[in-house]
C-alpha cells in the first residue's frame, strides 16, 4: 500500500471516530430543600428522614457529577404533547445506561446511585424551547430511574429559563451554565421493597463542566495522519 493510500485510509478512520457521539459531563453541588416521606399515599414534609438508605436532613449540602450524550436518540414510546408556542422534545435510550446522575450527601453518605446498579434502568433526557407548558420558557431535564434488589431509585435535573432565551432549538444542548438559566433543582427518591417512599428536593448553587476525558483514539489517529502528511511532504520535496 502506497503512502497516499495509507494516509487516506487512517483520515477516513479518524473521521469515522470524529463523527463519535459528544458525552458532556459536570459536576454540581446542592442545597437540600425539602423532604418528603410517604406512607400508603400519605405525604409528610419532614426536616429529617429517618428511613433506612435515604438518612438525609434538610441544609445538608449534595455534591454531584451528571453526564448525558448528545446523540441519545428520540424517544419512540412517548413524545411530550404538541405546544401551542415552542416545541418541548424527550430523548430516550431505555437499552442503555447512558445519562447518569450520581450525588454524595455530605451529612449522611448517602449515595443517590447504589453500587452494582442498575439491574434495570430508564434514562431520558428533554428539552423544552419556548414551550407553552413552561410558560413559553426553555427547559433541560435530565433523569433517570433503576430498580436495584427491589427498591426503586430515581435522580433528575432540573434547569429553566423563564425568559425564553436559553435554547434556540430543541436539540440536546453541549454546554450548560447556570448563570444561564432562572432556576435549577436535583431530586432524589428512593422507594424500599415494602413501598415506603422518600423524596428529597434540592437547589443547584454551582455547576461546572467536567475536566476533558482522555483523547478519543480518533484524535490519535488524526495526530498520527497529520504526522505522516508532514513526512510525506517531506520526503518528495527531498
Amino acid at each position: 500500500m502506497t503512502l497516499k493510500k495509507l494516509l487516506g485510509l487512517v483520515c477516513g478512520m479518524a473521521m469515522l471516530g470524529s463523527a463519535e457521539a459528544k458525552v458532556v459531563s459536570y459536576d454540581f453541588t446542592v442545597t437540600v430543600q425539602h423532604i418528603v416521606e410517604m406512607d400508603n399515599f400519605n405525604p409528610v414534609y419532614v426536616q429529617s428522614s429517618t428511613r433506612p438508605g435515604a438518612l438525609v436532613s434538610v441544609g445538608e449540602q449534595v455534591h454531584g457529577s451528571f453526564s448525558y450524550d448528545t446523540d441519545t436518540p428520540f424517544s419512540l414510546v412517548y413524545q411530550p404533547p404538541a405546544q401551542a408556542q415552542g416545541n418541548w422534545v424527550l430523548y430516550s435510550d431505555p437499552a442503555h445506561y447512558k445519562n447518569p446522575i450520581d450525588a454524595v450527601f455530605q451529612n449522611s453518605g448517602l449515595h443517590s446511585t447504589a453500587p452494582g446498579m442498575p439491574t434495570t434502568s430508564n434514562n431520558s433526557v428533554q428539552v423544552a424551547d419556548n414551550a407553552t407548558t413552561f410558560q413559553n420558557g426553555d427547559v433541560f431535564w435530565l433523569g433517570n430511574s433503576a430498580s436495584y434488589q427491589g427498591e426503586i431509585f430515581t435522580n433528575s435535573i432540573i434547569l429553566g429559563d423563564s425568559t425564553g432565551a436559553v435554547f434556540n432549538s430543541t436539540t440536546i444542548p453541549d454546554d450548560l451554565n447556570l448563570t444561564h438559566f432562572n432556576y435549577g433543582s436535583y431530586a432524589f427518591s428512593r422507594m424500599s421493597a415494602d413501598g415506603r417512599w422518600v423524596e428529597v428536593d434540592a437547589d443547584f448553587t454551582s455547576l461546572t463542566l467536567s475536566p476533558p476525558p482522555v483523547p478519543e483514539p480518533s484524535t490519535y489517529l488524526m495526530f498520527g495522519a497529520g504526522a505522516m502528511l508532514l513526512a510525506w511532504r517531506r520526503k518528495s520535496r527531498g
